[in-house]
């Protein structure tokens, strides 16, 4: 049965040496796919390569989660929304407003007594057209001691530009005795820097990943030997809130924005003008108030994984809700996943060493996979840790995927697939041995144990062959031989010996397995029937190969009237055709125990 057009020769060139590879390396290329792929995930995940896939499972989860924590109640957005700019317009102009503007608002606000007023804007150079109003912002800040305001960190290669030296930044401590005083930074400050004191400055820069998505927020930086608190890092070290230790944090989003409770800037602006308030007295009272826009005009909008458009206030807002309530995401050491990844790939490369059930195999393999995509999910629905599981996940199914089709390669080897076997090719002289196993159990769990055993042992043999069951899917004829199982040996004329050891030997380790049943039932006499037979032909053209095929098959299926009249009172009866005796005789060292002798295997 050689290939027969150019398609099915090219297949057959490129499938047979890899399915010999297969064949001689045996269970040993499980355990080298395992080393394999093991040595490449504890290289992928050590050294980060897996971050593409553990951002796609945060993105995916964060947006799909079905719980999360609720925005801080404390803390409120007071928004220069587009409402705010129409209504400001008039009066005040096109953004930004002159400066009295915002030192009345802070004023205002800071008579009801907030935590803190927070700034989301960078009020970088001085409006040279209104200087009085400059100065009594100026002013205004100086004396609110609980104003926070940002700055922009420039990149790196700008620092020896600036003139700005590092300890002359407000709040900033130094980590390392030895730090220059010399060393400057490039930094966006706001015109007023000089008067803020303490850690009323901090940077708020929010990074974006390589594909512009915001999943972290900085903490703090450490520049030349000096700590540079970032402004949600400083606002909340000024509530007496215990920060953590690392650099940067993975933000816990509060869902899709809007998250946090807002006011328009108008709104509360002109209410503070006038002198019958209609809004509540103590409305920022105890809050942590933070001033910024949601306007697309202003364009502060970034790209998270729970919206396209998030602004950039609420993303400064979830960043000091995390840090003041301590439940930044915590992500696990590198370490964990490649322990988990390593426990599954012994867990799988078991399975398929030992040939467990496939049956077994695919739901082992099922509940595993599905189990690491629940505990990825369902962490971050429940606690403040993220589980990412995709790595353990990836390289499970890439050692499962060819797993399996190796395990497929090898029964087709075995069956004489003419794309990964020459067996069957014009020609040659072929030996087929046949096993066909009756097991006499009424309990059908035990008879379906039983079989599973059998077929373990016959696909941990060398040659060994499961069939697939008769007539599945025809009640009748299937019900025929539900309790009888098939085995078959297709092996070149010259390994006949080999085979027919190879089939003696999984009828031997089967016995521990008849006796634990027979224990079980507490069955006297038989609890399997082995039927054996064997039979040569030469593959010819004329196909008449095939014919003696057909024979042997009926020949093994006639055995089954000689069942009832084979007498033993051992676990196990063997009914063997003369030809079958025949090849053992002629067997090259072929051995055989005492108890299969009893059972029926004498030559």
């Amino acid at each position: 049965m050689p290939a027969q057009n150019p398609f099915q020769r090219i297949a057959r060139f490129f499938l047979r040496p890899l399915s010999t590879l297969s064949n001689r390396l045996g269970n040993r290329f499980y355990i080298g796919l395992a080393v394999v792929v093991g040595l490449a995930a504890v290289f992928a995940i050590a050294s980060g390569s897996t971050a593409g896939m553990q951002n796609k499972a945060y993105d995916l989860i964060m947006k799909a989660r079905f719980q999360h924590p609720a925005a801080d109640p404390e803390i409120v957005i007071v928004d220069i929304d587009e409402s705010a700019l129409a209504a400001m317009a008039p009066e005040y102009g096109r953004w930004p407003w002159p400066r009295n503007i915002m030192g009345e608002l802070v004023e205002g606000i800071a008579a009801q007594q907030p935590k803190a007023i927070v700034f989301d804007i960078t009020f970088s150079d001085p409006d040279v057209f209104n200087v009085a109003g400059d100065r009594y912002f100026r002013d205004v800040v100086a004396a609110t001691p609980d104003t926070f305001f940002p700055m922009i960190r420039l990149a790196g290669e700008n620092d020896s530009r600036s003139q700005l030296r590092v300890m002359q930044l407000p709040g900033v401590s130094k980590l390392d005795p030895a730090a220059s005083e010399t060393a400057t930074l490039a930094v966006i400050l706001p015109f007023f820097f000089d008067v803020l004191t303490d850690q009323r400055l901090g940077t708020n820069n929010i990074y974006t990943g390589d594909d512009g998505m915001v999943r972290i927020y900085d903490i703090y930086a450490d520049e030349y030997g000096w700590r540079v608190g970032s402004l949600p890092a400083n606002v909340v070290a000024g509530l007496g809130v215990a920060l953590p230790d690392q650099a940067d944090i993975l933000l816990n989003w509060r869902g899709r924005p809007p998250s946090y409770r807002r006011a328009s800037f108008h709104e509360v602006y002109l209410d503070l003008q006038k002198s019958k308030k209609t809004r509540p007295v103590d409305e920022f009272a105890g809050k942590i108030v933070i001033i910024g826009s949601t306007a697309p005009s202003l364009f502060d909008l970034k790209t998270t994984p729970v919206a396209k458009t998030h602004p950039g206030v609420e993303i400064l807002a979830t960043a000091i809700d995390n840090l003041k309530n301590s439940d930044c995401l915590t992500e696990l050491p590198p370490w964990f996943y490649i322990l988990v990844t390593l426990a599954s790939l012994v867990l799988l490369t078991t399975a398929f060493v030992y040939n467990i059930d496939q049956r077994v195999v695919n739901l082992t393999f099922t509940v595993l996979q599905s189990g690491f995509l629940a505990v990825s999910y369902l962490a971050l629905n429940f606690s403040t840790i993220f589980v990412d599981l995709t790595a353990p996940f990836a390289f499970c199914l890439a050692y499962f995927a060819v797993a399996r089709f190796n395990h497929m390669f090898t029964g087709f080897r075995r069956s004489g697939q003419p794309f990964f076997s020459t067996a069957l090719d014009e020609g040659n002289r072929c030996r087929v041995l046949l096993a066909q196993c009756h097991i006499h159990l009424k309990n059908n769990r035990a008879r379906l144990a039983l079989g599973a055993s059998f077929k373990k042992q016959v696909g941990m043999s060398r040659y060994g062959l499961v069939t697939a069951p008769f007539f599945k899917g025809m009640p009748l004829l299937h019900a025929f031989f539900r309790d009888t199982t098939v085995f078959c040996w297709l092996v070149p004329e010259e390994k006949s010996s080999a085979a027919l050891q190879d089939v003696v030997s999984v009828m031997e380790r089967s016995l521990p397995a008849l006796r634990k049943s027979a224990r079980r039932v507490s069955k006297d006499g038989p609890v399997a029937t082995w039927l054996v037979h064997g039979f040569s032909f030469t593959v010819d053209a004329e196909e008449t190969w095939r014919l003696k095929g057909e024979e042997g098959m009926a020949k093994l299926f006639a055995l089954a009237v000689k069942v009832e009249s084979a007498k033993n009172s051992g676990v196990v009866r063997v009914v063997a055709t003369k030809e079958f005796i025949e090849s053992c005789r002629t067997a090259e060292g072929l051995k055989v125990s005492e108890e299969l002798e009893k059972a029926g295997l004498k030559f």
